[in-house]
């Protein structure tokens, strides 16, 4: 399986143009680099369906709250302002302020090594190893 078949799996849809910026341990796309347009203003996907599960766990156990009152404001401030500097934009679109909206967004940032970043150490520490031990979690169908 190629890896635009793989991505759309993942994805459950079709996907817009890419390029993978991270791979699982079994050498499938973890997170994609999407081609930039306004209307989508995070550029970094997690796809990797077990990676999206375990860090909405720590989404939902308040993690998003507790990043940003773990890390402060002026360190996720910095994130976004670096992000703005390298893609024109803040991080998953946020408006101002340093705020965390989204761990998925952080994540993806920090693992494609386009901006290594707190938040996501954060929330990685968080989830120990999030891929299955045995098997890609991608299907080959």
């Amino acid at each position: 399986m190629d890896d635009r078949e793989a991505v759309a799996r993942q994805l459950g849809r079709r996907p817009r143009p890419f390029r993978v910026a991270a791979r699982c341990p079994f050498g499938r796309p973890s997170v994609i680099e999407n081609e930039r347009t306004r209307e989508m203003p995070t550029s970094f996907w997690v796809t990797c369906p077990e990676l999206v599960a375990a860090i909405s766990r720590v989404e939902s156990a308040g993690g998003v709250r507790e990043a940003q009152q773990t890390l402060g404001e002026s360190a996720v401030e910095e994130i976004h302002e670096r992000h703005a500097r390298l893609f024109g934009t803040r991080v998953a679109g946020v408006r101002s302020g340093g705020h965390v909206k989204c761990l998925h967004a952080f994540t993806a940032l920090h693992l494609s090594g386009a901006l290594p970043n707190p938040v996501a150490e954060w929330t990685l520490e968080r989830l120990g190893n999030p891929y299955p031990e045995d098997r890609c979690c991608t299907p080959d169908e």
